[in-house]
């Protein structure tokens, strides 16, 4: 009669072992997604104003509030980070909330047209083409 009841034994614990294992994967996967979208932008909009400021619009699509220092700004013609010479509309995007970026009036930013690139958070790289 014992030799019938090892085995079932066996095949319990194994299955407990089993399920122990998925569960903690879950755990840690799951952990492991929501701190890759709690921080993410994306590129709305972007235009021209006045012949050479560059506007652009983000939008926080991410878990929690970004703050828009951790965006990267760059004229790719010129390779020069130009995030700090523009004025956000707010310095920290609520989640689902958007955020405008205007280039300094003197900085001439996107004189004839321009191309830039927007660097945030876990977003990939998004490129803006602005013409002037």
């Amino acid at each position: 009669m014992r030799k019938g009841i090892t085995p079932i034994i066996a095949i319990i614990v194994l299955l407990l072992i089993t399920v122990a294992l998925a569960g903690a994967a879950w755990s840690y996967l799951s952990t492991y997604m929501t701190g890759l979208t709690a921080q993410s932008i994306e590129l709305r909009d972007y235009f021209c104003v006045g012949g050479n400021d560059a506007v652009i619009i983000i939008a926080n699509t991410g878990t929690t509030a970004f703050d828009t220092v951790d965006i990267a700004i760059i004229n790719t013609s010129s390779g020069d980070y130009i995030a700090d010479d523009g004025v956000w509309t707010q310095t920290t995007i609520p989640t689902n909330e958007i955020s405008t970026w205007k280039s300094a009036p003197a900085d001439n930013a996107c004189a004839g047209g321009c191309t830039l690139r927007i660097v945030g958070g876990t977003a990939r790289a998004q490129v803006a083409r602005i013409f002037c």
